[in-house]
């Protein structure tokens, strides 16, 4: 089996990183979630010792330019989790975690752009060991990025992330997302600051 998951789909700071990993191996992976940060990274070593992985990175500029020419995310996520099997190069089943509401919707689209039958769950990552590896593998590639940017986790409901947004704004380095609302809104703010401060 071909598990595919991705990590940072919500994030307003770095990149999404969406993982297919090829498992045949004889030990179980539980969510990425579910462990610490020390644990992820040793599972993840692990996996990528025993199985063949195929990881997509799509950076913040990437996700931009896709939102910004009229694509949405559940696009991106079609052609990003495609993307990862075709790098992985095998012929498997493939199973994705859905990130569509419609799970069969996703599988449906996923699908008409590989040769692999493709199968999607919501809760993929827990029930097959293949998408939880594919979890834990895009996860910490996910946190070693962002670890460098002193953002926190650079999702919007992290105070962390949304007072690094406030100092950088409203000149963005390229690791935001400039077209998520959290950043366009500090955005907003810091002009009407501006214009008050100048009033």
């Amino acid at each position: 089996m071909i598990g595919v998951d991705e990590a940072g789909k919500g994030a307003v700071v770095g990149s999404m990183y969406v993982a297919a990993v090829e498992f045949d191996a004889d030990f179980s992976v539980p969510d990425s979630k579910r462990l610490a940060p020390e644990e992820r990274e040793r599972l993840a070593e692990r996996v990528r010792e025993t199985c063949d992985v195929g990881v997509v990175e799509v950076t913040a500029d990437e996700v931009d330019a896709y939102v910004g020419d009229g694509g949405g995310m559940n696009d991106l996520m079609v052609e990003a989790h495609a993307r990862a099997v075709e790098a992985l190069g095998a012929s498997g089943r493939v199973v994705c975690d859905a990130s569509d509401v419609s799970a069969e919707r996703f599988a449906r689209r996923v699908g008409g752009r590989l040769e692999n039958p493709v199968n999607a769950e919501h809760g993929a990552d827990e029930a097959y060991d293949a998408v939880g590896a594919a979890s834990v593998v895009a996860k910490v590639r996910r946190d070693a990025s962002v670890s460098s940017f002193g953002a926190g986790s650079g999702y919007p409901g992290d105070p962390a992330t949304v007072e690094y947004l406030r100092d950088e704004a409203p000149d963005y380095p390229g690791h935001v997302r400039e077209s998520w609302s959290t950043a366009e809104r500090i955005v907003r703010d810091e002009r009407q600051s501006s214009f008050e401060d100048f009033g």
